[in-house]
């Protein structure tokens, strides 16, 4: 997985779910409605668990990720089902709930992105499967002896049918609008690193007795309309594509640059600046020479460097992420694990390594300041970068409490808005000389 999640891929999300919720809301109460006028309870029931479906698609509409998602989809694939079983043909009259699956399958299809296997691929592979199965026939003898009343099942295939088109169409149009912003942004993003609109933040990193040890370099895109995009806007349309190789590289210039010119200064000489590297951007063959070609440019001390691999990256390919992170460890650069805890990395993969660093991400943080199994956690995590004889960093830390509770736990060093926010060069310079 990668480590942003974008701003579209949430808005799609958010549209879709809203779109269902409506629909299985207004769909749910209209038929259950229609049962009772009709005497027919027993098939209100299962309308009124559509419209159940519908309401937690409206709530998770607010959360917008791929459980939400996945949640109500498994809801709704449940319910189709059910009145599909139910709605078997008659003479002159054709099964019509199965199409509700075809949406269905859209919606997840275009939803996920590749790389998640089950929702773009699998979940809707199921629904295709159950559509095919209802649309045979195969299904016809498990059907209980319920069936819908004549005088609504006429008029109730042809709605069914138009409004399952309408939702496909519905999901076409939103899945052609989010294909046409990424490449606009991704047209965009192709000029920005020549027209110099990639800028680096920088947010300091510390000690528990307040000394500042290195800072943080983080992307931003200064976007031609003057506003300044945060890395989840653009990292994943550059990761998705071969733009990442050069943003990448233009922050690795920057930070090197940085490095040089904190050099002459008695104050500033020892720190550090960490650079996150994408895999995608660490198995190029270009990548090695063209880091090597720039910290020789820049004449800097290499072990001022500090790369950081998010622990998500080593879920494929282990093997080959391994050997040229070492390869890169012989330039003297150190190497720092980021949002440990949230990949699905073995300790076995971890001794192999040549991490110096863990980085705690900041949700254990948080939650560990209210919930007792997440501090529990944490401070395993913080016992695991001792046995392994690694620093750990807690990232977001933002309050006292928090701070206190890291440092009783043998956590050495911190990242958060209660020591620094991100903030640009100068900025840096004249927080560093106040410190």
């Amino acid at each position: 997985m990668l480590k942003f999640q974008t701003t579209a891929r949430r808005e799609k999300v958010a549209a879709i779910l809203t779109m269902t919720g409506l629909a299985c809301m207004s769909l749910g109460l209209a038929w259950a409605l229609c049962y009772w006028y009709f005497d027919r309870a027993d098939l209100s029931v299962l309308f009124v668990g559509v419209i159940v479906v519908g309401v937690m698609a409206l709530a998770r509409s607010r959360r917008s990720d791929g459980r939400s998602i996945l949640f109500v989809a498994h809801g709704i694939l449940i319910a189709t089902c059910a009145i599909s079983l139910i709605d078997a043909p008659i003479e002159w009259v054709p099964r019509s709930a199965h199409m509700f699956l075809l949406p269905l399958a859209a919606g997840a299809a275009f939803t996920f992105e590749a790389r998640e296997r089950y929702g773009s691929l699998i979940f809707p592979l199921i629904c295709l499967a159950a559509f095919a199965a209802f649309a045979a026939g195969a299904l016809d003898p498990l059907a209980p002896q319920i069936s819908p009343p004549l005088e609504v099942r006429e008029w109730g295939a042809r709605s069914n049918i138009l409004v399952a088109i309408a939702l496909l169409a519905a999901i076409f149009r939103i899945y052609r609008a989010d294909v046409g912003k990424r490449l606009q942004l991704e047209r965009e993003l192709g000029r920005a690193v020549r027209n110099g609109e990639i800028e680096v933040m920088y947010q300091p990193q510390v000690r528990g007795d307040g000394a500042v040890t290195g800072v943080e370099a983080l992307a931003r895109w200064r976007h031609p309309s003057g506003t300044l995009l945060s890395p989840d806007v653009f990292i994943p349309v550059a990761e998705e594509s071969t733009l990442i190789s050069d943003i990448g590289l233009e922050v690795l210039r920057q930070a090197c640059d940085k490095l040089e010119a904190w050099s002459g200064a008695a104050h500033t000489r020892h720190l550090r600046i960490a650079v996150n590297v994408s895999p995608m951007q660490l198995m190029d063959e270009h990548f090695t020479p063209s880091l090597t070609a720039v910290i020789r440019q820049a004449g800097i001390d290499p072990t001022l460097l500090e790369l950081e691999l998010t622990e998500s990256a080593l879920s494929t390919n282990t093997a080959a992420i391994v050997d040229k992170m070492r390869a890169i460890e012989t330039l003297g650069i150190t190497w720092a694990l980021d949002d440990f805890g949230t990949g699905y990395s073995s300790l076995a993969t971890l001794r192999q390594l040549p991490v110096r660093k863990l980085k705690i991400d900041r949700q254990f943080v948080q939650e560990a300041a209210t919930q007792d199994s997440a501090q529990r956690l944490l401070g395993k995590i913080i016992e695991i970068s001792q046995v392994m004889h690694m620093s750990a960093l807690a990232e977001g830390v933002e309050t006292v409490a928090q701070r206190d509770l890291l440092i009783g736990m043998g956590c050495d060093h911190f990242q958060g808005y209660l020591f620094a926010r991100p903030m640009s060069e100068s900025m840096l310079d004249e927080w560093l000389t106040r410190q």
